[in-house]
């Protein structure tokens, strides 16, 4: 399974969202890969790091990236977590929607929550997701 995890700026949700597939692959024995993606990238903010640290994910080689980096043509499904994202993807591609807030824009003494509750959304998402597709969980 190739995940393709897509926000405006690659900054927070897509890379959040990747760490954590590849994280829940690895313990649940499952061959994912995931991919993160903005339309402008930017860079990945410290908090996602911290906030995969704190679960156990790998935080090795997390940047952000924009579209052209990633290997379409192997990606099985197309995560948008973020609403009227422009991009142009092949046809016939599996595109869904998990509009999630963006954690960065909580007001600064509340941004540490923030990001936990959207990883800790992902997490339960993604389970789910990987409960359908043949996860033993």
């Amino acid at each position: 399974m190739t995940l393709l995890f897509l926000d405006p700026d690659d900054a927070a949700r897509a890379p959040l969202a990747a760490g954590i597939a590849r994280h829940l692959g690895e313990w649940l024995e499952m061959d994912v890969t995931a991919y993160s993606a903005g339309v402008r990238p930017s860079h990945v903010r410290q908090e996602v790091r911290t906030m995969l640290r704190e679960v156990g994910a790998a935080i090795d080689g997390i940047h952000a990236k924009g579209l052209m980096a990633v290997p379409l043509d192997e990606v099985t499904l197309v995560v948008r977590l973020a609403p009227d994202l422009q991009v142009n993807l092949p046809d016939g591609m599996r595109v869904i929607d998990w509009h999630l807030p963006d954690p960065s824009c909580a007001p600064p003494d509340e941004r540490e929550d923030a990001y936990r509750a959207t990883r800790d959304e992902l997490k339960r998402r993604l389970k789910i997701h990987f409960a359908l597709h043949g996860a033993p969980l």
